[in-house]
């Protein structure tokens, strides 16, 4: 073989190579920019879903805050013993004061229907993912991990309003029980 020839086909091996190695190295940018994109979309919805469940939950905030400033004071004045009570005005406080009970177990529910499960499903993971070290681990890997945080955040406050309504409700309760019938009645 002559060099010329020995040339030549180191230059065509190269330039074949130089191909290989452009066309590997484009096919592994697009699978890794797909993938990127994949996870940038997945959070995108979670965080879609976080900002709506927030929104939901400022507004359960907002009625409680109601309950407090306009309702409690009103079930507070009810519950007041009174000289002149008949047993219709007893009834129409337990009414008004049942009322305001229907409210708080309203919010409860509309606070109940709030799941940070959403916000993972949103994300295309499976619900249970945040019990699941495997999964968990997994969503970290995939670049996932700050939707489970987005959904504690979600639990948190959740759980915080429950525990306020509830507390309100046990109140109403009282109160409610703490109406006596008119001595006449008894």
């Amino acid at each position: 073989m002559s060099a010329s020839n020995l040339s030549g086909r180191i230059t065509w091996v190269s330039i074949a190579v130089g191909a290989v190695i452009a066309a590997g190295a484009g096919l592994y940018l697009t699978t890794y920019l797909q993938s990127n994109h994949d996870c940038v979309q997945r959070l995108r919805k979670a965080k879609q879903k976080y900002r709506l469940l927030l929104s939901d939950l400022s507004e359960c905030k907002g009625i409680l805050n109601y309950i407090d400033s306009e309702l409690f004071p009103r079930a507070h004045e009810l519950a007041k013993p009174s000289s002149e009570t008949d047993a219709r005005d007893v009834e129409a406080k337990r009414r008004e004061l049942m009322g305001i009970g229907e409210q708080i177990l309203r919010l409860m529910e509309k606070i109940d229907g709030v799941a940070p499960a959403l916000v993972i499903d949103a994300a295309g993971l499976e619900p249970w993912t945040e019990h699941d070290v495997d999964l968990k681990q997994d969503a970290e890997r995939k670049g996932l991990g700050q939707v489970l945080d987005l959904a504690g955040d979600i639990r948190a406050i959740r759980k915080s309003l429950i525990q306020k309504a509830e507390r309100r409700a046990k109140t109403i309760d009282t109160l409610k029980a703490s109406i006596k019938q008119p001595a006449d009645q008894i």
